[in-house]
């Protein structure tokens, strides 16, 4: 004899497994380029060979803000397709070389500060899509 399913407990059932959603991230996410914008765009402008061209409000960022600053700046190149997608990550000595900061301050930032919010590939760390809303609210908190 088959055993009936309470249409009470499928309900209960549907139901925790929609709060489940809540807690785990989707790493296919695709980047949101109006969030990227609102993240470089007080900070940055990068002309169409890719150089990066630093505003007077990101020299009064902390480093560790410069570093996440510097990190979306290349998710947005590999964006325009100025970079390789598997060109995206930095190590701290390319982060401190090109994001103004001391080699001290990136490997910190990215082995201990942020790391959390950071994804370690090949190459070196990148910020994945899905917390580019995290680094948003982190800039603007501490930032200017």
């Amino acid at each position: 004899m088959e055993e009936e399913i309470n249409p009470e407990e499928k309900i209960i059932e549907e139901v925790e497994e929609d709060v489940l959603d809540e807690i785990f991230v989707d790493k296919n996410i695709p980047m949101n380029k109006q969030l990227l914008v609102d993240i470089l765009k007080p900070f940055i402008t990068i002309d169409n060979e890719g150089v990066i061209n630093f505003t007077e409000d990101y020299d009064k960022l902390k480093d560790n803000q410069k570093v996440l600053i510097y990190l979306a700046s290349k998710k947005a190149k590999v964006a325009k397709e100025i970079l390789e997608k598997d060109e995206e990550a930095a190590g701290p000595k390319e982060i401190s070389e090109n994001a103004g900061i001391g080699l001290s301050s990136a490997k910190v930032t990215v082995s201990q500060g942020f790391k959390k919010f950071l994804t370690k590939v090949a190459g070196g760390y990148i910020i994945p899509n899905y917390n580019l809303r995290k680094i948003k609210e982190i800039i603007l908190k501490n930032g200017n």
